[in-house]
């Protein structure tokens, strides 16, 4: 399932690196070439800083889908062996549609929904500060 997962993630990670490499603008790269930096010396100050800057928002993304992660389990283990690769989707899944508790899926998906927002807005505003602070 590590596997799977790395496979449709890191392309979508990488797309969001170069989005932030090319919104960096070319007069920067310019300004160091003529102020004599070489290739090693612009990587780490500038490279690294224009695709560093979109990562927050690729993390938070990534958090999200993995969050909301159950039709790879679901396909690939069904949730088993046991319950040992079960997420909490596919639990609320398994009680609301599978077993018809459909008051305790709603309830449970409710529930879920608040850790969300809670854990993605302490999330974004711990890095937003530090991308702030960068910036």
């Amino acid at each position: 399932m590590i596997v799977i997962n790395a496979w449709y993630s890191i392309p979508f990670m990488l797309v969001l690196l170069l989005a932030g490499l090319q919104a960096m603008p070319p007069e920067v790269f310019e300004a160091a070439r003529i102020d004599g930096a070489g290739a090693w010396q612009t990587f780490p100050r500038h490279d690294l800083s224009a695709a560093a800057a979109g990562q927050p928002d690729g993390v938070a993304l990534r958090m999200v889908f993995e969050f909301k992660l159950i039709d790879l389990i679901l396909v690939v283990t069904g949730g088993g062996p046991g319950d040992a690769s079960e997420t909490l989707t596919a639990y609320i899944y398994r009680e609301g549609y599978q077993a018809l508790n459909v008051g305790y899926g709603t309830a449970m998906a409710q529930v879920f929904l608040v850790v969300i927002i809670v854990f993605m807005t302490l999330f974004l505003f711990l890095v937003g500060r530090k991308v702030r602070d960068v910036v």
